[in-house]
């Protein structure tokens, strides 16, 4: 389907031609945990959990206008663990391209530039399930900010660099399964326990990205990114990261479509949570923690995809306590390892329409124990780029 086009004629036209593109993105999932109904395998409000889910159905569409103006807009509606459907507006942007000096700009919603994962929608992520630093730093649904972001970028012989810094507050989608379980976690830091959430940012986010990409050959290309972020937490406090990631493909044609290709990347964040307990402003302190991945993709075949993941995230608390005789943490996240495998099929339709089938099998280990998942998904693709 071609885009849909509008001319708009006058005799000193400010612009020449609109394109709307229309997107669509379905994912659905089933499948199994031997995880005991009280622990989470998920984490990412997309996640599978158990049984069957629509993991998201994405309308889309993507606002050209010449080369000056450009814009996106998404609403994904799903199934929260509860089987229950939900709905959110996911981004709502729109962008100045080509602003003098090789900047660019973007104000609105927006997923923010950080890390490997966290600027991708569902439907291009590699396996079934985000990675953890994706919703166990991030946030339930990633780091989704509404503000303004400002990007450098130079191009020069054999890559670019980009720089990238966004400011704004990170928007929140209450689900409804989720309801209960947060009622005045966050009406007064005083008197009441505190949920990990509170060590999300959720104010005055500022995060920068400085993106690397060197392209050695035409067939073999790697990417570096250096991420900082900084933002008010639900303790009324500060949370801060710092991230590296880097990502090395090699493509069998080269620059031409088609081919084997192999990507090999890894990244490692680290964050510092300023927490207070129940009495505040006396019980005060930070917390650091840190989360590595590594991964491997390779397509072996024209419509086959082989992929490997391997992350460990150590554990941190901060602000103990005696409770009713138990011991309770102002902030606590817990330490987690986890190993997944994927098999993913890919059915081409036309040239904007493709559905994939993709086999996952995941081993997590907690601190109390260990679960073994497996996820058959289904997802169907339509439309060419998006606005990023």
């Amino acid at each position: 389907m071609k885009s849909l086009t509008v001319l708009v004629l006058s005799t000193t036209p400010l612009f020449s031609e609109i394109k709307f593109d229309p997107t669509f993105h379905f994912n659905g999932v089933m499948g199994d945990t031997s995880a005991d109904a009280f622990r989470n395998v998920g984490g990412h409000a997309h996640d599978p959990n158990d049984s069957f889910a629509v993991q998201g159905f994405e309308p889309g569409l993507n606002l050209r206008i010449d080369d000056w103006l450009a814009g996106f807009t998404n609403v994904n509606v799903f199934t929260t663990s509860d089987h229950e459907i939900d709905w959110e507006l996911e981004e709502a942007f729109l962008k100045l391209p080509n602003l003098p000096g090789g900047f660019e700009a973007r104000g609105g919603r927006m997923f923010n530039r950080i890390g490997l994962q966290n600027n991708q929608h569902l439907h291009a992520w590699n396996l079934v399930n985000s990675n953890l630093t994706t919703s166990q730093f991030l946030g339930e649904e990633g780091l989704l900010t509404e503000g303004f972001e400002l990007t450098w970028r130079r191009n020069f012989d054999q890559g670019f660099f980009a720089l990238s810094t966004n400011f704004g507050n990170a928007s929140s989608h209450d689900h409804d399964d989720d309801e209960e379980d947060h009622d005045g976690d966050h009406d007064d830091h005083e008197g009441h326990s505190h949920s990990s959430e509170d060590a999300f940012m959720e104010d005055n986010v500022i995060t920068t990205r400085a993106f690397f990409g060197y392209n050695q050959t035409d067939f073999h290309q790697h990417r570096f990114g250096l991420n900082t972020a900084y933002g008010d937490n639900g303790y009324g406090r500060d949370t801060s990261m710092h991230s590296l990631d880097y990502v090395y493909t090699w493509r069998e044609n080269g620059l031409e479509p088609g081919g084997r290709q192999l990507s090999l990347g890894a990244e490692f964040f680290y964050r510092d949570v300023e927490w207070q307990g129940e009495e505040a402003p006396f019980d005060r302190g930070s917390s650091s923690q840190n989360t590595w991945m590594a991964f491997a993709n390779y397509r072996f075949h024209p419509q086959w995809i082989a992929d490997l993941r391997y992350e460990n995230q150590n554990g941190a608390h901060g602000g103990g306590e005696m409770h009713m005789g138990e011991l309770e943490y102002a902030f606590e996240s817990d330490s987690r390892e986890r190993v997944s495998l994927a098999l993913t099929r890919e059915f081409r339709h036309t040239d904007l329409a493709i559905s994939t089938i993709r086999l996952q099998y995941s081993h997590d280990n907690f601190e109390e124990g260990s679960a073994d998942s497996i996820w058959l998904q289904f997802g169907f693709d339509f439309g060419g780029p998006e606005v990023r």
